[in-house]
Order: structure tokens, then C-alpha cells, then sequence
């Protein structure tokens, strides 16, 4: 009898093992613990910072904003900050409670001509003297300034909405950012 449990056993191995087992993840959990990011990912960030940052906007009732490009904590302005603040533009432009009010985004053009004609640069904080001052340049009636801080663990964007006459932060907003390869490559250039 433990011949015949025997025979069956080593059969059975035998058997398993020449079968293979495919015992990694599923589309899903690749998808949801994925490693690298793709444009989709990054406007996902942005929708999200725009509608934390839209409360702000409605309760002060602004109509109009400036969208500075985010800086590095040197306060340069690498790539990855471009590509936010332009992710943010449209982010913000795209949100269907602000359009139904009439919201305005000043253009980058005029931002960067105005910029050059006070003879400023893209900072996370301005005095209250250069935010009045942007803000009667640009006819804007506040400035959305942020900053990408990157933690070693993942990278912060932090965006803060000013009032441009008071000087107060009417509205702040923080996502984190997987610290890709990519990622991090553009924060290190300018």
C-alpha cells in the first residue's frame, strides 16, 4: 500500500512539474503598482490639485488667474515644472464648474512679458508690492505659484493661490509624485 501511495506521489510530481505556473501579477495590480509614469498619470495629478485648488476660487470668487511655473527648491525652473504648470493650465481650463463661470487663465506668453517687464522670475513666493503689481499687469485677480520639492521617497508639488491685492493665500493644494527615473531627471534640468 505505501508503494501504490508512493508511485502516485512521484507520478503526480512528475506531472506538476512539467506543467509551468504563471504566478505573476494581473493587468490590474501591474497597472495600479506600476514603476514608471505616462502623460496620463500627470494630467491625473494635476486634475486633482486644480479641483483642491478650485475651492479657493469659488468661496473668493476669482475669475481670473496667472499660472507661474513651478520652481525646484533653488527656485529654478527645471522642466518638470514647466510641464506641470502646462498640465495645470489645462487642467484648469478643462473643469467643467469653471468654465460654466466664465474663468480665464492668462496666456504663458503674456505671463513671461510681463515677468521681464518687472523684471521678475518664477518664485514660490512674491511680496505683496510684486503680486499687486503682476496682478494689474496681467489683469489678473490672483497668482498660482508652486513649488516641487523632492523628498527622496517621492517628489511634492505644492501649489498656493494668492489674492494679489490682500497678499493672502486663498487656496493651497499637495499631490505627490512617483520619484520615477524620469521624473527626477526632469527636476534636476533647467
Amino acid at each position: 500500500m505505501k508503494t501504490k501511495h508512493l508511485i502516485c506521489l512521484v507520478t503526480a510530481i512528475f506531472l506538476f512539474t512539467g506543467c509551468e505556473v504563471h504566478m505573476g501579477p494581473s493587468e490590474y495590480w501591474s497597472k495600479l503598482f506600476r514603476t514608471q509614469t505616462d502623460s496620463d498619470y500627470y494630467r491625473g495629478k494635476s486634475e486633482k490639485l486644480v479641483k483642491k485648488i478650485s475651492k479657493g476660487l469659488v468661496e473668493y470668487d476669482i475669475n481670473r488667474i496667472a499660472i507661474i511655473d513651478l520652481v525646484d527648491e533653488g527656485g529654478n525652473v527645471p522642466i518638470l515644472g514647466e510641464y506641470m504648470s502646462s498640465r495645470v493650465v489645462e487642467a484648469t481650463t478643462n473643469n467643467s464648474y469653471l468654465r460654466k463661470k466664465n474663468f480665464r487663465v492668462t496666456q504663458k506668453g503674456e505671463i513671461n512679458q510681463v515677468m521681464a517687464q518687472l523684471n521678475l522670475k518664477p518664485t514660490f513666493f512674491y511680496t505683496k508690492n510684486e503680486l499687486k503689481n503682476l496682478g494689474k499687469s496681467l489683469k489678473s485677480e490672483a497668482i498660482l505659484t508652486g513649488k516641487i520639492t523632492d523628498l527622496g521617497t517621492n517628489l511634492d508639488v505644492h501649489l498656493s493661490l494668492t489674492d494679489v491685492v490682500t497678499g493672502e493665500v486663498i487656496a493651497s493644494a499637495t499631490e505627490n509624485l512617483n520619484r520615477t527615473k524620469f521624473a527626477v531627471e526632469m527636476l534636476r534640468r533647467h
